[in-house]
């Protein structure tokens, strides 16, 4: 959210805002007249008085619906079938208009509170405004930045370090020694600081390699359920500021992703790749070990990633190669029944 944006407890303080408000904050320019708004939802279902966000024209609702809306975000190039009979904020994007708005609307964080059934080692450092659930254990020498939030049945291990206004939601885990930026959210099952998969084979068999290192989450991370970021064999696991990772993912050890990054879900990266600047990856998307993809880099879902990546390009199928070549080959593979039937012929 932008700073120009009114906070969402800003928003708690009052009742309604207005269309003119909101223009501003969006960095749109407001047509039609300067309703009160009050509250966000779809342009079918809006409370009266509500903003909602119009992403095309195809899917408008009647002209009744529209007509109780505080006002009705939409993109700069929107070509309205008909004239709109509400107030209309034109905006240069309204998917980012839209995640603004959720901020603004989002109910604010509850009160800070520590439960008196935590267990806090007495070493623990606690900064202001901190809350920890019930059921959740902060170990000896952690470190709690101003307005963290621990949830139920959290784990912070010894020496952990949480920036401030990080949220960790229920039964995360954070392994000893591991280190979370500022703002950072981490939702429920997550686990950050894990053994990496790592072994030498033997006489005896598999003998363990022992992970010594830990994991740095930069500020502004947020991780999906049930995702596990593995530790630095001797060194950092590190995700870049700003990256998003989906649920079900798995992030081997020592790797280290640039800043923006986005991996879908039940994607997994294997130990010791590097992600440039703002790549993006599809759900499912398998990436061997040692790989180098290059910045602003995109791969496709389902994607299996054998060979590093250039910075930019954008590679599909499996195993992963430049997009335009999968896709020449699958048109290929539909004409091979005709091409055999002509051989025999």
């Amino acid at each position: 959210m932008t700073d120009a944006l009114i906070s969402p407890a800003a928003a708690t303080q009052k009742s309604e805002l207005d269309a003119a408000a909101l223009a501003q904050a969006l960095g749109g320019s407001l047509k039609g007249e300067n309703r009160s708004v009050s509250g966000l939802g779809t342009p079918e279902n809006a409370e009266p008085g509500a903003v909602a966000v119009a992403f095309d024209a195809k899917h408008l609702p009647e002209h009744a619906a529209l007509a109780q809306l505080g006002a009705l975000v939409i993109p700069a190039a929107f070509d309205a079938p008909r004239p709109l009979p509400c107030p209309v904020i034109a905006v240069p994007d309204a998917k980012l208009a839209f995640a603004q708005l959720t901020a603004l609307f989002a109910p604010p964080p509850p009160p800070p509170f520590i439960s008196e059934k935590a267990v806090i080692h007495p070493d623990a450092v606690l900064g202001e405004r901190v809350s920890v659930g019930p059921g959740a254990v902060v170990g000896a020498g952690v470190r709690l930045g101003r307005g963290c939030r621990i949830g139920p049945g959290c784990v912070v291990g010894e020496g952990a370090v949480i920036g401030e206004d990080a949220l960790l939601h229920a039964n995360v885990t954070l392994y000893p020694g591991v280190r979370v930026g500022a703002r950072v959210v981490l939702h429920s099952g997550v686990v950050v600081g894990a053994d990496g998969f790592g072994y030498a084979f033997g006489p005896g068999g598999a003998l363990k390699i022992h992970h010594l290192g830990t994991v740095v989450l930069e500020d502004d991370v947020e991780v999906g359920s049930n995702t596990c970021i593995d530790r630095g064999t001797l060194g950092e696991t590190r995700i870049g500021a700003r990256s998003k990772i989906d649920n079900l993912c798995q992030i081997g050890h020592n790797v280290v992703t640039g800043t923006d990054c986005v991996i879908a879900g039940a994607t997994a990266i294997g130990g010791s790749t590097t992600l440039g600047r703002g790549v993006v990856l599809g759900g499912k998307v398998g990436v061997n070990d040692h790989i180098r993809i290059g910045d602003g880099a995109r791969v496709a879902g389902g994607a299996g990633v054998i060979r590093s990546i250039p910075a930019g390009e954008t590679w599909a199928g499996f195993p992963a190669q430049p997009h335009r070549r999968w896709v020449r080959e699958h048109y290929l593979l539909g004409k091979l029944e005709r091409i055999w039937s002509h051989v025999k012929e």
